[in-house]
């Protein structure tokens, strides 16, 4: 079965129709023919997979890594960096039109990306203690795919995959403290690469980005690809007015960190307890709060000149997006790791107008896409 790929959706799915049937294939671009295999049936489309390209793209290009198609940690090395970038640009401005209903599209900063090889500072790998292999879990499988190397990774967290001794020690540590899945026997060992060494669940490491010192542990998450934390920092710092700062799901304090010595005041909630002990070390002077951001909220009565959040791929949610409205910050700056989740979100703030919006590519060969809106008020006539 043949089709021509119509365009790029959310997770670098190519979208087509084959007889009427909304088709989502992985490994297909905009603009190819490609054959296809269904691989699930859903409610009015199918998931299915590339088998064959008859007309490629001019954008694609050979995987570099030899287990891809085979690990089930990448799905998007058939392009370059660059037009990664560009294409879940596409996508995002894509859900914007259809989700949130724009018209009219707020002005993009040119998407911010970097290179394929030796961005992760963050891994997940899987041990298996039964067969005593490690290395990453295969594509849609629980079976481990016995990796040498990952050209993704930092070197010092690539090495750990050849040598494979201290994960196998990490793992059954990980069983030790009940960490394992007992049907299969395999445990997740979470690791970090740091400014000097790597850290494994909870001991934390100093990690320098843009000239700030974090704490950062293997067991919490903090951004994977720090070398393009910059350009989103710039677009934070731009983007925040007034004297008060409120973050949302503020992490490690990543954001929170960024108005340390400004005199601002900032307010930092969390609900995970073990982010919020790094967050009060990276941001010392910002008052910590640990909650549900939602429910923070509706009990605290703080207010704030600009609100900063970042969500995870669920997003906010309609009572949340309507809570913060209410305060009626003068500006909302919305850091998204999902793209439909963010434009329904958008949808939902009412009085506010995105007057600009950026992507960032942290996470390239992957499906993977992150956003930022600055949201300005209205004012009120």
């Amino acid at each position: 079965m043949a089709v021509k790929v119509e365009k790029i959706v959310s997770d670098a799915l190519g979208f087509a129709h084959d007889e009427g049937r909304a088709l989502f294939i992985e490994g297909a671009l905009p603009g190819e023919v490609v054959e296809y295999s269904v691989r699930e049936e859903k409610n009015g489309y199918s998931m299915a997979d590339c088998t064959a390209v008859l007309e490629p793209s001019p954008l694609r290009r050979f995987p570099i890594c030899p287990y891809y198609g085979v690990c089930g940690g990448c799905s998007f090395q058939i392009v370059d960096e660059k037009s990664s970038a560009m294409l879940k640009e596409e996508i995002v401005k894509d859900n914007l039109r259809r989700i949130a209903g724009l018209d009219e599209l707020p002005p993009f900063d040119p998407p911010v990306y970097g290179p394929f090889e030796g961005y992760r500072h963050r891994a997940r790998f899987h041990v298996d203690l039964r067969k005593k292999e490690w290395g990453f879990l295969a594509k849609r499988s629980s079976s481990i795919v016995r990796a040498e190397q990952c050209p993704m990774l930092t070197a010092r967290l690539s090495s750990l995959l050849s040598d494979g001794r201290r994960l196998y020690e990490e793992g059954r540590s990980a069983m030790f403290r009940g960490e394992i899945d007992r049907d299969t026997g395999i445990a997740e060992v979470r690791a970090f690469d740091g400014d000097e060494e790597v850290t494994f669940s909870d001991r934390s490491v100093a990690m320098t980005v843009d000239g700030i010192r974090y704490f950062v542990a293997g067991d919490v998450f903090f951004q994977s690809n720090p070398s393009l934390l910059p350009p989103l920092f710039d677009f934070i710092r731009e983007g925040a007015a007034g004297d008060t700062i409120m973050d949302l799901y503020s992490g490690v304090g990543t954001f929170s960190a960024l108005f340390e010595g400004s005199g601002r005041i900032v307010y930092a909630v969390e609900r995970d307890k073990r982010c919020l002990t790094l967050s009060r070390k990276n941001a010392p002077s910002a008052h910590s709060f640990a909650s549900d951001a939602l429910s923070w909220g509706k009990k605290s009565g703080k207010r704030a000149d600009t609100v900063i959040v970042d969500p995870p791929r669920t997003g906010l949610g309609k009572d949340t997006c309507s809570l913060i409205s209410s305060w009626k910050p003068d500006r909302i700056i919305y850091i998204s790791c999902n793209s439909v989740t963010a434009a329904r979100d958008l949808g939902y703030i009412d009085g506010y107008t995105i007057t600009r919006a950026r992507v960032f590519d942290f996470y390239p060969g992957s499906g993977h896409e992150e956003s930022a809106y600055l949201l300005e008020r209205r004012k009120e006539t």
